[in-house]
């Protein structure tokens, strides 16, 4: 056999690749992963693979085919899942956040609204975005700065303030803001918030909700047990 006939040699044809991508053997799959000339859209079904090893293989592969050399190249990954993936991956860098960021795929900008590798001047466009989902997931992100958390607190969407308001790193004013909120969740989460100052609290033991009473009462207790 040949060089260029040994599906195990540096120069095995895609569609060698690909079929020994179905192999039962977990060491010929990750070999797959690891090849250079396998098609981008079988490193994406690797990506799926029930072995972890496998999984991360074709992930790091993926990245570092399209992403590793420019920023801009990730774009390109024309495979939803594929940019799912990388969007999501611990070690997409920063560049290739950036870029994602544009990305049309909704699922992608969560994955780069909460990336902890997302640079800080990202967020405020992620910020913005049209979708809900983005904006909340921004409004989680605990890397958020404080001037977003702000912003994110005048959201039209209850569901954005809930998680502003459930934010650990949301400051005082911002949660002062939100104790006298419209909606009783918003109310709810700043009563469970530890940066919720004690004053507020009080306040929010008079609610006209129960529930956000409940947690406000519950809150100024485990503060003075703890003092």
């Amino acid at each position: 056999m040949t060089n260029t006939e040994n599906p195990f040699s540096g120069a095995a044809k895609a569609e060698v690749l690909r079929a020994l991508a179905s192999e039962q053997d977990i060491d010929i799959r990750a070999y797959v992963a690891e090849h250079p000339n396998t098609p981008p859209e079988v490193l994406s079904v690797l990506t799926l693979d029930l072995n972890p090893a496998v999984q991360e293989a074709a992930l790091k592969a993926l990245w570092e085919r399209h992403c590793a050399r420019e920023s801009s190249e990730a774009a390109k990954i024309s495979d939803i899942m594929a940019r799912r993936r990388v969007s999501f991956h611990p070690d997409t860098p920063a560049g290739v956040l950036r870029t994602l960021a544009d990305d049309q795929d909704i699922d992608v900008r969560v994955n780069v609204a909460v990336h902890p590798n997302t640079p800080p001047n990202v967020l405020p466009q992620l910020a913005s975005d049209p979708n809900l989902a983005v904006r909340r997931t921004v409004a989680i992100n605990d890397l958020t700065p404080p001037a977003l958390l702000q912003l994110l607190a005048n959201d039209p969407e209850e569901e954005v303030r809930w998680c502003v308001a459930g934010n650990p790193t949301t400051p005082p004013e911002v949660l002062q803001q939100l104790a006298s909120d419209p909606d009783k969740h918003v109310r709810r989460n700043v009563a469970e918030n530890p940066n919720t100052p004690p004053d507020v609290l009080a306040v929010l033991t008079l609610d006209l909700h129960p529930a956000v009473q409940k947690a406000a009462l519950k809150a100024l207790q485990e503060r003075q047990a703890d003092q």
